[in-house]
């Protein structure tokens, strides 16, 4: 699902409601959220894409990447159950982000 709209047209809004009626129909735990800040993050009760692929950026040091491979029990866990990803402020994710956020959920879910 895409939802497209300028600021302040609600999209935020949408997501919380279908955070609600998962969460309502007992299928919370189908629905995961990320956003590319932690602005965007809090405003869907979500998790920043950077802290999801476990980035450390402290200090100016060089990020630390988490490792993901098939048979990543840690990781096939956390995703066994989701269906539905929803990604706030996609006009911020850049295309690699979204590659590297594609090959790990592809891990996960294989």
């Amino acid at each position: 699902m895409c939802i497209p709209g300028c600021g302040g047209t609600g999209k935020s809004q949408l997501i919380r409601a279908i955070t609600e009626y998962f969460q309502l129909t007992k299928q919370g735990t189908m629905l995961r959220k990320l956003a590319p800040t932690s602005i965007a993050a809090a405003e869907i009760d979500g998790l920043i894409i950077h802290s999801f692929l476990s980035e450390n950026r402290k200090n100016g040091k060089k990020k630390q990447t988490r490792t993901f491979i098939p048979g990543d029990m840690k990781l096939e866990n956390e995703w066994c159950h989701v269906k539905y990803l929803i990604i706030d402020e996609m006009g911020m994710v850049g295309l690699s982000l979204l590659a590297r956020l594609n090959r790990i959920v592809k891990t996960a879910k294989h």
